[in-house]
């Protein structure tokens, strides 16, 4: 099998590296999956595109429960009832037990988060109201990366809205990168978290402000005709540095009208700027939590060493 052949039968992770990388020598005549993959990262950059989730950061959306944390034992001995279990034996031990909601932090939205499941009589109900975190296919959360700078629009809107994408930015994107094809992931490259995610007072200004004082612009965010217009060119996966995939000011419509298709998307990514227009591969994955809505993600991508990211040019 030659090498052509063997990096498509991949997932599309060798996408991540250039034409040239890929005709390099240091790819062998034969090459099994596994090495191929190896080779891929070996020779590439993993960018992490994860926000910090901690207390002093708003990575909590401001209407839900705050993300909270307890100590199981710093590396102390269990005193009282625990005394003499086994907990005591294996001292010294360290563990933390967490109360977090699904979509807090870096964050994937599932169907089942805005589209009721069929027969349910609810508006929006469809078919994809039954794909959750734990049955959503984990091929539509990869793929190669379309990186759409929208810098332009950060914080020109009123207080309390949204600056909007639009299908003409994306189709301006597109006479300048080439179309979008099925399967890409298309990420909006705004620079608002890497603006805006800080530790708190600052942090408020990161959705608080924009969405419950309404004493500051949000974040840019697709219309519902982007998200009509992805799914006609075959994208699954969206992913955004804004908090919400939705505009602060009416979030359910830019939601429903891609969550209906069957889509997903990654919210709240940081350092997307790292990343370059076109040659990157993403990938997001959640903890498998059965029924989930959304899931808390470590989403990555992999770009070819030395590569400048569109924020950095």
């Amino acid at each position: 099998m030659n090498r052509k052949k063997i990096l498509s039968s991949l997932i599309g992770l060798m996408m991540v590296l250039s034409f040239s990388m890929i005709n390099s020598s240091s790819f062998a005549a034969e090459m099994s999956a596994g090495e191929a993959i190896a080779a891929a990262i070996a020779n590439g950059e993993i960018v992490d595109l994860t926000v910090l989730i901690a207390e002093n950061y708003p990575a909590h959306w401001p209407t839900h429960n705050q993300f909270q944390r307890w100590t199981f034992n710093w590396f102390q001995p269990i005193k009282g009832k625990y005394e003499n279990n086994l907990a005591q034996s294996v001292f010294p031990y360290y563990g933390q037990r967490v109360v977090i909601d699904e979509h807090t932090g870096t964050q994937i939205d599932f169907p089942a988060h805005f589209i009721p499941p069929k027969g349910s009589g609810l508006p929006f109900e469809g078919e994809a109201g039954s794909l959750t975190g734990s049955n959503y296919p984990l091929e539509r959360q990869m793929g190669p990366m379309d990186v759409i700078d929208v810098r332009s629009i950060l914080d020109k809107a009123e207080n309390g809205k949204s600056p909007a994408i639009t299908v003409d930015m994306i189709k301006d994107w597109e006479k300048k990168n080439g179309e979008i094809k099925p399967g890409e992931v298309v990420a909006f490259y705004s620079s608002y978290s890497d603006k805006y995610y800080k530790p708190f007072p600052e942090g408020n200004r990161l959705a608080f402000d924009p969405l419950i004082t309404k004493t500051a612009p949000g974040w840019p965010a697709p219309t519902p005709e982007v998200m009509e217009y992805l799914h006609s060119k075959g994208v699954w996966h969206v992913a955004t540095d804004g908090p919400s995939m939705g505009p602060v000011e009416a979030g359910q419509p830019t939601h429903v009208a891609g969550l209906k298709y069957g889509m997903s998307w990654t919210e709240l990514c940081t350092n997307l700027g790292k990343l370059p227009a076109r040659g990157a591969y993403f990938i997001s994955l959640h903890a498998k939590i059965v029924d989930g809505s959304g899931g808390i993600a470590r989403a990555i991508a992999i770009k070819s060493k030395g590569v400048k990211g569109v924020g950095e040019q």
